[in-house]
């Protein structure tokens, strides 16, 4: 957004979103998310039909899971615009050049002096202790305020990553500390939240309601999503900052390849499941031909407009390829003035 909004007017930025997001959120519930839904539905044995007249009847069934219409991993595309519908106003003042010398002088202020760009996690924490108990996180947006709220923080953040390379250069001095902090961070969740009968995190144990857990719980979640994120901006500031064939090319494939790989997932699944293999051999055999099915299959469809157009691919354009990743700019004369 950071970079799309330097070009682009509100109608041409919303059109292009639009397209980039709205097209494949379409195409992947009508065409991509059926089949996984089918072959759940065969497996587990809650049909036995051939597949078109189940999808036939697909969009009548009722809302997964207890019918069959989903969007699977399409919520966060629609999360997604929706974060651009509502971030327009904000980011957009963020932007300009008033909001550009503000937050600077945040930054300056805040996030420069020892670990204090790890305060961006405090208002993640707030939106979590707040909404988290009302909203405990399922992916139908109307119940997942609490996750909403605090992705839509994050996404803030990237923007103003994305417009001030000291934050860069920030993370990328601190990554070590983010890999340690987010290593800490995860162990405590995994020994002291974890529940094995359901294989989630849980805040409360035995289903006792206890205040002070839960806090714990918020805090730890919190940071080790703070930590995990630091970590990953700091380490790609440090070896990914460069122009690279490699990276454009990866670049143009990653949304497709998300687009595609849960169904392409599931169907490998369906078939290597009954298989009498250990775990490990299914799950090494499921994802390598995972990434090897989803690279070809992107290298097919490069060539089709059409179908790159439901797939959300970018129209080529060889000047990307001089383009480096996290190429956000270096500090102005009057940025460093402020800093």
């Amino acid at each position: 957004m950071y970079f799309a909004l330097a070009r682009r007017d509100r109608r041409a930025f919303f059109r292009e979103r639009s397209q980039r997001l709205l097209i494949p959120l379409l195409f992947g519930v009508t065409v991509l998310v059926p089949p996984m839904v089918y072959l759940e539905k065969l497996y587990i044995g809650e049909t036995s039909q051939s597949f078109w007249p189940f999808y036939a009847g697909y969009f009548f069934s009722g809302i997964y899971p207890a019918g069959n219409l989903s969007w699977h991993h399409f919520w966060f595309v629609a999360y997604l615009y929706l974060f651009c519908v509502f971030g327009w106003t904000l980011l957009s003042r963020l932007r300009s050049a008033h909001g550009h010398a503000v937050v600077t002088g945040w930054i300056a202020r805040y996030c420069l002096n020892s670990y204090g760009i790890y305060l961006f996690v405090l208002p993640l924490l707030v939106f979590e202790i707040v909404l988290r108990p009302m909203f405990p996180g399922f992916r139908d947006l109307i119940h997942d305020w609490a996750s909403f709220s605090h992705w839509f923080l994050i996404f803030i953040a990237g923007f103003v990553f994305a417009g001030h390379r000291i934050l860069l250069d920030t993370a990328c001095r601190l990554r070590m500390i983010s890999l340690l902090g987010g290593i800490l961070t995860s162990g405590l969740l995994f020994t002291q939240f974890w529940v094995s009968e359901t294989r989630h995190l849980h805040p409360f144990a035995d289903n006792q309601i206890d205040v002070l857990r839960f806090l714990w719980f918020c805090v730890l979640r919190m940071t080790n999503a703070g930590f995990w994120i630091l970590c990953c901006v700091g380490f790609a500031a440090r070896y990914l900052n460069r122009p690279s064939q490699v990276l454009s090319y990866l670049n143009q494939a990653v949304y497709p390849v998300f687009c595609l790989h849960l169904t392409v997932l599931v169907g490998l699944e369906y078939l290597i499941l009954p298989l009498d293999w250990s775990v490990t051999e299914k799950y090494l055999l499921i994802t390598s031909l995972a990434v090897v099915l989803l690279l070809i299959m992107y290298q097919l469809i490069r060539p089709f407009k059409t179908l790159g157009y439901l797939l959300g691919i970018k129209p080529h354009s060889p000047e990307r390829h001089s383009v480096s990743f996290l190429s956000s700019p270096k500090p102005s004369s009057n940025d460093r003035r402020l800093l």
